[in-house]
């Protein structure tokens, strides 16, 4: 067991590092000027003002040593100014992740919750009016972008009905209650939950019929167990077990889905910092986002693959009997 979980932070850093490099070359590659940026244009600098801007912030040296001074840099803590405001790079994204673990924490809590729910009811259920239902439910929730539906959420509980508020994370002069909070939590977490839950819910059923059909199901139902013990014991342990796995794969785009949410709703996010940055050719910010988001995604695997060995015994005792061999 300890075995294998080395072995998974040891991946989990060299993906890490391969990440990196990987994202400095494709936005070293990138169109653009992060120094012109600065004036608006390379038309407002003159050519000695330019050069020692530019040697000012490394820009000027080769890509390798540059590369390689922020990775030594990384190592030692330090990710670095902000180019466009020079705001320090790791509080800059402190700031704003902690918003974004709001935003996909209890996006996650309710589509995880709602999935196993109404996917297990469908299972149980299969081939009635209900199942139909929720098959088609899930397959529109898989096709519908989150921009749209997030600027539909808006024009209607917004602009048309002023139930909640469209953008922020807070009123102007709030105090931070913990209702305001809610109220503009609603409309970004519905439009991530809304979006992202069909593939879930499909799979669910989908496992949970796999269950009814196996044979250990077949004899623990004919011994007359009551039905709340059964989907305790056989049905929910070995159907959730893909649907964990799922998650850990699919937790990019979720992580993802969630940038496009955060824009469209104007949430504090590290997602929406991302997109601000990109267009400033801020090189630090976004690679210290670039981590920082590798990072989110790595743990959220990396919790996935435990949860999956806690969930499946005979996955744990395999894993086990195969350290203790070698």
């Amino acid at each position: 067991m300890w075995r294998f979980i080395l072995i998974r932070f040891f991946k989990a850093f060299f993906q890490l590092l391969l990440t990196s490099l990987i994202a400095f070359l494709i936005v070293k590659s990138a169109p653009g000027d992060p120094i012109a940026s600065l004036v608006g244009g390379r038309e407002f600098m003159t050519d000695h003002d330019y050069q020692r801007v530019a040697h000012n912030l490394g820009l000027d040296r080769p890509i390798a040593l540059q590369y390689g001074t922020w990775l030594v840099n990384i190592f030692q803590g330090d990710w670095g100014h902000s180019i466009r405001d020079g705001r320090f790079v790791s509080t800059t994204i402190l700031e704003c992740i902690n918003a974004t673990l709001i935003l996909i924490g209890i996006s996650c809590f309710f589509m995880i919750g709602i999935a196993v729910f109404v996917g297990c009811w469908a299972g149980l259920r299969a081939r009635t009016n209900i199942d139909y239902i929720i098959s088609s439910l899930s397959l529109i929730s898989s096709a519908t972008p989150a921009f749209w539906l997030g600027l539909l959420l808006i024009l209607l509980f917004s602009v048309s009905l002023n139930w909640f508020p469209s953008s922020g994370q807070l009123p102007i002069g709030s105090d931070g209650a913990l209702s305001d909070y809610l109220v503009h939590l609603t409309l970004p977490v519905s439009c991530i939950v809304l979006t992202h839950i069909g593939p879930y819910i499909r799979l669910v059923r989908g496992s949970v019929q796999d269950v009814l059909t196996t044979d250990y199901y077949r004899a623990a139902q004919a011994r007359g167990l009551p039905k709340l013990v059964l989907i305790k014991n056989y049905i929910l342990p070995n159907a959730l077990t893909p649907f964990t796995v799922w998650i850990g794969l699919t937790f990019p785009l979720l992580v993802g889905g969630t940038f496009i949410v955060e824009w469209v709703f104007g949430w504090p996010g590290i997602g929406r910092l991302f997109l601000q940055v990109s267009m400033a050719r801020d090189y630090p910010m976004i690679m210290g986002i670039v981590i920082a988001t590798s990072v989110l995604v790595i743990i959220g695997n990396l919790l996935a693959d435990f949860l999956v060995l806690w969930l499946n015994p005979r996955l744990r005792r395999k894993t086990s009997s195969t350290n203790d061999n070698d």
